[in-house]
């Protein structure tokens, strides 16, 4: 079954319009509610190549969720993704993106004895098993490691965000939450540790 007819099945047969919520990039973090989709064929995913035109109509989701995924494309294949999903999302739609900041990144390097820089370093030498890897190793890790294609600024991604039409939006550390729809979705911090989440990336919530 393609992704819309499922999205046509859920649509079909309710007395009200439902509260369909899209999640791009689920990895193993598969949301119960959400129709969970990723570019890699994944056990209780649904294929969907978001760099490409979306398989729905417009104005279908309530709301989309996009965590450590818009860093593994292009920035121009990201700018005509969240144009689409402006346009799948209904009016007062909500979005949510987390990603690595490139804020924390510059911190490591210009303030490397601080507090969250030798936490993050502490976590990078026992994710690569080089008890000998410094800041550099961390900044060439995040851009080069991980199919990483762009590492954003909070600013960067907001005027992405706001280009595309959203009409506000508001950042925050990872594993915090703006709407309550998106409350205790975020599922890096389950595998990385919530704390470093924090300290790596940043989210963005923005309404339509």
């Amino acid at each position: 079954m393609t992704l819309q007819l499922q999205v046509e099945r859920l649509m079909s047969g309710t007395s009200g319009a439902p509260e369909l919520k899209l999640q791009l990039g689920c990895g193993t973090n598969l949301l119960a509610g959400w129709l969970n989709t990723d570019s890699a064929p994944l056990p209780g995913a649904d294929y969907l190549d978001f760099t490409k035109p979306f398989p729905f109509f417009d104005e279908v989701f309530a709301a989309v969720f996009c965590e450590h995924t818009i860093e593994h494309i292009e920035k121009s294949d990201a700018a005509r993704m969240i144009g689409e999903v402006f346009r799948v999302l209904r009016p007062g739609g909500q979005f949510r993106i987390v990603t690595p900041s490139l804020e924390t990144f510059c911190r490591l390097m210009l303030e490397p004895t601080s507090a969250p820089s030798q936490k993050y370093l502490e976590f990078v030498r026992r994710f690569s098993n080089n008890p000998n890897a410094g800041s550099a190793d961390a900044m060439n890790l995040i851009f080069y490691g991980h199919g990483h294609r762009h590492i954003y600024t909070a600013a960067e991604l907001a005027q992405l965000v706001q280009q595309a039409g959203f009409s506000s939006a508001r950042v925050m550390a990872a594993g915090t939450y703006g709407n309550a729809v998106f409350q205790g979705i975020d599922g890096h911090g389950r595998v990385v540790g919530e704390d470093i989440n924090a300290i790596e990336a940043f989210a963005l919530e923005a309404v339509k």
